[in-house]
C-alpha cells in the first residue's frame, strides 16, 4: 500500500484536499489469513513446552479446576495451532469448539482433534499434575468425542452461546488496529454466558511475527488498556504477567494471562 503525497502549498498547486490516505497498519481483513503456516507455527512456538506456556497452562489448569464446571458448553477462539488452550478444557467439557477463520488452521485442527501429535504430550502432562485433568486417563479420545472445529472468525462468534472459554494469543495478532484487538477481546467476552469463567492471553508490546517467511501483524498492547478493557466484561479478575530470557522471538515485552467470569 503506497501513501499519496500530501498537498503542498506553493502556487499553482490545486486547492482541492489530498486523496484520504490509508493507513499501512494492516486490519485484520487485510491479511491472508489461508497462507498461515500451521506447521511453521507449530514448530517454532510448541515444538518444546516452554517455561512461559508452562506457567500460564499451570495458572488457567488451576482456575479451571476451582471453577468446578462440568458437562460444560466450552469454546477456544482463535484456536490457530495451539491445543493446550483447549485441552484445559477438557476434563470439564460435554464439547469443544476450537474456532478459526483461517483455512489452513482449520484444516489442521480437524487432524489433530481426531489424533493429536505427541508433542502435545507434555503440555497434558502439566494438566494431569492437577487431580481433576490426571483423572481423565485418554485426553485424545476426549478430545476426539467432544472437540468441533468451527469456521468462524471472532467477530463472528454468536452471543451468549457457550460456558466457559479460552482466547489465547489472539486479540493482539489479528491486526495491527488497536480498536480491532479491544473489539476482539470485548466479542470473545460477550460469546460466554454470564457467570462463566474464561482465560484470556495476550502478548504485550508485540511488533508482528513472522510464520514461515511470511511477516503478520500484531498490536503493541499494553496492560493497562487490556485489563481495563477486560474488566469491563467481567468480574473476578486476575492478572498475570510473565517474563522470560530468552523470550519466544524478538519484538514483544511479555505475555499477560488473565482469568475472571464474564459479567451479566
Amino acid at each position: 500500500m503506497a501513501l499519496t503525497p500530501a498537498a503542498g502549498g506553493g502556487c499553482g498547486e490545486s486547492s482541492m484536499p489530498p486523496p484520504s490516505i490509508r493507513s499501512l497498519q494492516p486490519v485484520n481483513s487485510d491479511v491472508e489469513w489461508d497462507s498461515f503456516d500451521p506447521q511453521a507455527y507449530v514448530r517454532h512456538n510448541y515444538a518444546v513446552l516452554r517455561a512461559d506456556d508452562r506457567e500460564i497452562l499451570c495458572r488457567t489448569r488451576d482456575f479451571l479446576a476451582r471453577a468446578k464446571l462440568s458437562d460444560a458448553d466450552c469454546v477456544d477462539v482463535g484456536s490457530g495451532a495451539n491445543l493446550y488452550p483447549a485441552l484445559s478444557l477438557l476434563p470439564f467439557a460435554r464439547r469443544v469448539d476450537l474456532c478459526d477463520w483461517s483455512t489452513s488452521n482449520v484444516s489442521w485442527l480437524r487432524t489433530q482433534i481426531h489424533g493429536y501429535d505427541e508433542l502435545w504430550d507434555p503440555y497434558w502432562q502439566v494438566c494431569a499434575e492437577n487431580p481433576a485433568y490426571s483423572a481423565l486417563t485418554d485426553p485424545r479420545g476426549r478430545l476426539a468425542r467432544v472437540g468441533r472445529v468451527r469456521k468462524t472468525s471472532v467477530f463472528d462468534v454468536p452471543r451468549h452461546a457457550w460456558d466457559a472459554g479460552t482466547m489465547f494469543f489472539v486479540a493482539c495478532s489479528i491486526s495491527a488496529d488497536r480498536a480491532e484487538a479491544e473489539r476482539a477481546i470485548g466479542r470473545f467476552l460477550d460469546a460466554l454466558r454470564p457467570g462463566s469463567p474464561f482465560a484470556v492471553a495476550v502478548m504485550l508490546g508485540s511488533r508482528g511475527y513472522h510464520v514461515g517467511q511470511r511477516l503478520y501483524p500484531a498490536v503493541a498492547l499494553r496492560r493497562a488498556e487490556v485489563v481495563a478493557r477486560i474488566a469491563a466484561g467481567a468480574y473476578d479478575l486476575d492478572v498475570h504477567e510473565v517474563r522470560l530470557t530468552p523470550p519466544l522471538r524478538d519484538g514483544y515485552r511479555s505475555m499477560l494471562l488473565a482469568t475472571g467470569r464474564t459479567r451479566g
